[in-house]
């Protein structure tokens, strides 16, 4: 069975295209337009990987991470910052608040399927990702 990805990302572009990227390459993908109903989704349909955005109206990503892994209902997946911010020190301060990694936007179509399915593991991709 195909993982279920929630993207929560309030540009409706950003989360189209990663939307479009995603249920195209054959997974279940729900969106959220702000943190705090992306916490509620996220608590109520146990996605299977989550990519969250850090700046947003209601919250921002820092806390939904922190109060996704604060819920003990929360069944612990990786969580991905997806942003625009991408300078020296981005990345360890992403992790360092929670997140299991950082990936840059823009987001590159041709390789952004395969950066998704590394994080999941090998029964929840569509694909067999190189290396797996």
């Amino acid at each position: 069975m195909p993982a279920r990805i929630l993207i929560i990302e309030d540009d409706y572009f950003s989360r189209e295209l990663a939307m479009y990227l995603l249920q195209t390459a054959g997974y279940t993908v729900i969106g959220a337009e702000d943190g705090r109903t992306g916490v509620q989704i996220a608590l109520q349909e146990n996605p299977d990987l989550v990519l969250c955005d850090l700046q947003m109206p209601v919250l921002n990503g820092r806390e939904v991470v922190r109060r996704l892994h604060a819920d003990p209902q929360w069944r612990r997946v990786p969580v991905l910052a997806v942003t625009a911010f991408s300078m020296s020190g981005d990345r360890e301060s992403a992790l360092a608040a929670g997140f299991d990694d950082h990936v840059s936007k823009p987001i590159t179509p041709e390789t952004f399927i395969p950066q998704m399915e590394s994080f999941l593991s090998p029964e929840l991709r569509i694909r067999r990702v190189a290396g797996a």
